[in-house]
């Protein structure tokens, strides 16, 4: 069974490509406004983090169904501050 390779999957970006996609989906976070474009690109953000063992309790709570959701602004600031500790 052979498994090809993806690009598109969020383990497979380079953690210093993971640092400044962060730290852009971050800063276009600020505006308080989730267009559903952003919205995937802080998802796919996310999961690499995961992937890559980095839990943060406030990306989750970004669409939590179990604790109080963040507003756009705590992601925003959390992101920022994961993205320069990457």
């Amino acid at each position: 069974m052979t498994h090809d390779h993806d690009d598109k999957l969020p383990i497979a970006i380079p953690l210093d490509v993971l640092k400044q996609q962060a730290a852009e989906v971050a800063a276009a976070m600020q505006s308080g406004e989730m267009s559903a474009a952003l919205r995937e690109r802080f998802v796919n953000i996310r999961a690499a983090l995961f992937q890559r063992g980095i839990f943060d309790p406030v990306l989750v709570r970004f669409d939590s169904a179990t604790a109080p959701r963040a507003t756009a602004q705590e992601i925003a600031e959390q992101l920022a501050t994961v993205a320069t500790n990457l």
